[in-house]
């Protein structure tokens, strides 16, 4: 069976993509694709949704929702904590630290407008979505992402959200994927020196041989349970199944390899 070669978007439409962050000149195809391509980069469940798109003044991009900080704070295990919150000239502000498993730190800040002619119960929600603000922009802001928060598409003059692709269509777009024969995949299969690294999370300058997925896997494991988190959020399904046939449903094989305490 032959399996017609897509062809790449034009230059300028990449640049567009890539460089400005407008996905308007996509396809609705190619849009499912990016966004798949995006969630599973940063490891979210795209069947979740956890991103939508926002047209703003003509440009779509993509803006953060609620599911993806609730992911990434699970994923990566950023604790957040609220430093101080209160009410000045309307404003009520909540300051937020939070803090990755190496101790690294970053605060961020949720402000939303509360006059005092605002009662009960909206004035509860308006509290409220300062403390979700807050905590959303810090777990982005910590995470390296420079997604727009929900709240904050919400106070955008003009920006119109134009949601997110559907379940079916995201599950869609994995399955033609998972379809097509592994031959046309050679060259991502056949990782350079480069990409073995990368996908590992390390850049140990070195130039070794390409690796399988297996001896990718291993490497990623040396170097510790966030480096092989890292590495399998971004695999594919089926990659994911190949690893589990290899080292069993929980990678128990996998965790055998993680740095002991007091080991160089």
């Amino acid at each position: 069976m032959t399996v017609p070669a897509k062809a790449a978007p034009a230059a300028d439409i990449m640049e567009s993509v890539l460089i400005k962050g407008d996905l308007a000149r996509l396809t609705p195809d190619e849009r499912v694709t990016y966004y798949n391509a995006v969630c599973k980069s940063i490891g979210l469940n795209p069947l979740t949704q956890p991103l939508a798109y926002m047209n703003l003044q003509g440009r779509l991009q993509l803006y953060a929702k609620r599911d993806a900080a609730d992911q990434l704070r699970r994923l990566r295990n950023v604790s957040v904590e609220i430093l101080h919150q209160g009410l000045a000239e309307d404003l009520y502000s909540v300051h937020v630290q939070a803090t990755d498993p190496y101790g690294r730190k970053d605060e961020d800040l949720g402000v939303v407008p509360l006059p005092a002619n605002i009662k009960g119960e909206f004035r509860a929600n308006m509290i409220l979505k300062a403390v979700t603000k807050a905590k959303r922009r810090v777990t982005l802001s910590i995470c390296g992402l420079g997604f727009l928060d929900e709240t904050e598409v919400d106070s955008i003059p003009g920006a119109k959200d134009e949601g997110a692709p559907s379940a079916k269509q995201l599950s869609l777009a994995e399955e033609i994927q998972d379809a097509i024969p592994d031959e046309l995949h050679a060259d991502a299969s056949q990782p350079t020196a480069a990409t073995t690294s990368a996908a590992a999370g390390v850049d140990d300058g070195s130039a070794p041989a390409a690796l399988s997925l297996e001896d990718m896997a291993r490497q990623a494991a040396i170097h510790g349970p966030e480096q092989l988190q890292m590495f399998l959020a971004k695999r594919t399904d089926k990659e994911k199944r190949q690893l589990s046939k290899t080292f069993g449903a929980g990678k128990e094989d996998l965790r055998l390899l993680y740095p002991q305490p007091g080991r160089e």
